[in-house]
């Protein structure tokens, strides 16, 4: 079944809508009322979404070397497997944030304006880069070459920033971990 571009477009317009609601809903909702040994197990998961997003970093790196070099079975691969990277830690983060309340930073003064620089950056463009990521891929995979190529120019660096300062708020904000 051939999907049109209309419909792509709704899918898309729904899935960039329904993840920012949702990841906005878990900031007001109560993490879930769990013992406290329960709770402590899931500090696991932000270390786990950093791995995914520094992996989904070095995928994209790869990706790009493998179209630069014109191997683009290892370039559809690659950016395969970023997108499944990106959902696994978005599916992460969510259990996470349904179960732990909300750490805050605990760092320098000298270091907070920079922490939420980067982490403002990074919501803000995580957000931005869900439909870019969504409409590139599929133009690449329906093989809409010119239309791949010129969004890619744009998700490419815009994704790798996320997945980069996805780590790099991780290892800011993990010594405010309560564990």
């Amino acid at each position: 079944m051939k999907l049109s571009d209309s419909k792509l477009k709704v899918i898309i317009a729904i899935i960039t809508v329904t993840i920012p609601a949702v990841v906005t809903l878990l900031a007001y909702l109560p993490p879930l009322d769990l013992e406290p040994d329960t709770v402590s197990k899931f500090y696991i998961l932000p270390k786990i979404n950093a791995i995914i997003n520094g992996t989904a970093f070095f995928a994209l790196l790869g990706a790009w070397a493998a179209i630069r070099s014109g191997n683009i079975q290892l370039h559809k691969k690659l950016t395969s497997s970023a997108v499944i990277l990106s959902v696994l830690f978005l599916l992460s983060y969510i259990t996470f944030h349904f179960t732990v309340a909300s750490t805050h930073y605990c760092g320098s003064e000298d270091m907070k304006m920079l922490y939420f620089f980067i982490l403002i950056t990074h919501i803000i463009l995580s957000a931005a880069i869900v439909p870019l990521v969504m409409f590139t891929y599929a133009r690449g995979y329906m093989m809409q070459v010119s239309k791949h190529k010129r969004l890619a120019h744009i998700t490419w660096p815009l994704w790798l920033y996320v997945t980069a300062t996805g780590v790099i708020v991780y290892l800011m904000i993990s010594p405010c971990y309560p564990i």
